[in-house]
């Protein structure tokens, strides 16, 4: 426990540090772009299990736009992966500042040839490269990139961030004064109010209840005005967005107030933040609502495993309370970066609980885990084991089994549920039912998501269990995947001659366990060959690796148990 309170007292020590450097210099940093800015994309705003670490500007649904250094620096690293940011370029300026592009098509040619030669020397599409301070200069206004769709990304369009370079920690960069033209205050959507105990309920009920917004101009109200009784302990949870002149898509807003009697009692802000902190945004929000109706709502009550220091006020750890009965007011305020306001105003009746509600009957047979320690689950085919702070707050586990179904060499583990988050990752063992001891090396255990698919979590067999990591609860089993890669190529042949062609282009793909690695070569040596998972391709641009005359073209695919496939043309140039 003394362990536990000291990196929680130490997490909330370095967020606040983050929090109280609160001056960025204006005029600095120029766009990264030469076009009237839109925005699909806002700072912090709440995505799948992270928050958004920059501001997403649109490229007019199209890629090559030309992108800008928005300040004098040099290259400090050069990022350029299958997933993720994609091909990234990150510029270190002399103001203590670091400035990222992200999702690029390509680089201008004197980056690009350092790249490209430090692909070919390591052999690999996927390099992490760290050129020498100074070595590769930028000015403020130099092209440095074009835009484009790499990595992660569903659209053409540039990820920009601003960071501190002595931490990489990313600052909101409208503060930085890069202008968006928005008079158009936020959208509250709707309010949902939470009873808090065995005492409470929320219009009788002791299940949360939604109450939809309505309204325009930054002005809202409930639905037909409907009244809110509460009793005994309760939060409450918001949903709204933002938009601004230049676009209608809806992006995330940048500071939440709740004023009860005039009383300002919950705020909420990210101006900046640590990656290391970025998954906590599983607790910010109500995470069993987004997974069943995919509707985001910030919530007040401040998880025992949330040590995020981005509540300005906070009191009662986000819950709310009234002694006796009564009628108060409640007023929310949620801003965007420029300043516009959206105000939605209620009343909230409180009444004094009558029944006592049992949330565990007395033949509960769950267990009991508590987040602050080692959680660990075990049967004879099955083994479970959760990491302190791996969850946000204390759990009442559940588990059931069935027999296998039909593809799995093991039974069905319904290991809780999918609508409980998981900060760390917890580690499971099955048992394979498996007679052909040459198959073990190829099961691996997968997990059913929320579609009713099974997805591969990897796997490796160890005394008797096949073990791996995963990331979320749900049921689990193993499969095999004896299946090899598939290769296909799109625009060769055998003995093709390609004439005026400038590329190759080849889709690949796996069954099940997915794409480990891949290597082309011409004549024997390695091609680099640019791997869009997304859309199961990959490219050579052709170049001096080809030889005039006949070429032997190999691609070899392996997946992540080991399954490989090869494909081998002549191709002649």
């Amino acid at each position: 426990m003394r362990d536990l309170i000291l990196f929680l007292a130490g997490f909330i020590l370095q967020t606040t540090i983050l929090t109280a450097q609160t001056q960025y210099p204006t005029g600095y940093f120029r766009s990264p772009i030469d076009f009237t800015p839109s925005l699909s994309g806002t700072f912090a705003e709440v995505r799948s299990s992270h928050f958004h670490s920059g501001i997403d500007y649109r490229t007019q649904g199209v890629e090559g736009k030309p992108l800008y250094a928005a300040a004098e620096g040099f290259v400090s690293r050069i990022r350029i992966s299958p997933t993720g940011f994609g091909k990234a370029i990150y510029i270190e300026h002399p103001n203590g500042f670091t400035t990222v592009y992200a999702h690029v098509r390509n680089f201008i040619p004197r980056i690009q040839q350092y790249v490209v030669n430090e692909q070919y020397r390591r052999e690999s599409f996927d390099v992490d490269l760290y050129p020498e301070p100074n070595t590769i200069k930028v000015e403020k206004g130099e092209i440095i990139a074009f835009g484009g769709n790499s990595g992660t990304s569903s659209g053409p369009h540039l990820h920009f961030e601003i960071r501190h370079t002595r931490n990489q920690n990313p600052v909101n960069p409208l503060l930085f004064g890069l202008n968006i033209h928005d008079d158009i205050p936020p959208v509250i959507q709707a309010v949902k109010v939470y009873p808090i105990g065995n005492y409470s309920t929320v219009n009788g009920q002791h299940n949360p209840v939604i109450f939809e917004a309505t309204g325009n101009h930054g002005r809202y109200k409930l639905v037909n005005e409907k009244s809110i009784h509460v009793s005994g302990d309760f939060a409450i949870g918001i949903q709204a967005y933002d938009t601004h002149n230049h676009s209608n898509l809806r992006n995330g807003f940048k500071n939440l107030s709740i004023f009860i009697d005039n009383e300002l009692s919950f705020q909420y802000r990210i101006n900046e933040f640590s990656f290391s902190e970025t998954r906590y945004v599983n607790a910010v929000i109500d995470y069993e609502e987004f997974m069943r109706s995919k509707r985001r709502f910030i919530q007040t009550r401040v998880l025992p495993n949330n040590p995020l220091n981005i509540y300005p006020v906070v009191s009662q750890g986000g819950v709310f309370s009234f002694a006796g009965q009564g009628n108060h007011k409640v007023k929310i305020e949620v801003k965007d970066a420029s300043g516009n306001t959206a105000i939605l105003q209620f009343k909230i009746a409180t009444e004094q609980p009558t029944d006592f509600y049992a949330t565990e009957s007395r033949d509960d047979k769950r267990s009991h885990f508590r987040f602050d320690q080692v959680n660990r689950y075990q049967t004879e085919l099955f083994v479970l084991e959760i990491p302190a702070l791996a969850l946000y707050e204390d759990l009442l586990f559940e588990f059931g089994m069935e027999e296998s179904a039909l593809e799995t060499v093991a039974p069905l583990f319904h290991v809780h549920n999918i609508y409980t988050p998981l900060h760390r990752s917890l580690t499971i063992a099955i048992k394979p039912e498996i007679k052909n001891a040459d198959h073990l090396g190829k099961a691996l255990v997968v997990r059913m998501d929320d579609k009713g698919e099974w997805v591969p979590e990897g796997g490796e067999y160890i005394d008797g269990y096949i073990k791996a990591s995963a990331r979320a609860f749900g049921t689990f089993s193993l499969m095999l995947d004896t299946i090899p890669p598939v290769i296909l190529p799109v625009n060769i042949a055998n003995n093709k001659t390609l004439g005026n062609q400038n590329g190759i282009r080849m889709k690949i793909s796996d069954a099940l366990s997915g794409i480990k690695s891949y290597r082309g070569t011409m004549n024997g040596s390695w091609i680099l060959m640019d791997y869009d998972p997304k859309n199961e391709l990959l490219i050579y641009e052709i170049d001096a690796r080809m030889q005039k005359g006949a070429n032997l073209f190999r691609l070899e695919v392996e997946d992540m148990v080991g399954n490989r496939s090869v494909y081998e043309a002549t191709l002649n140039l």
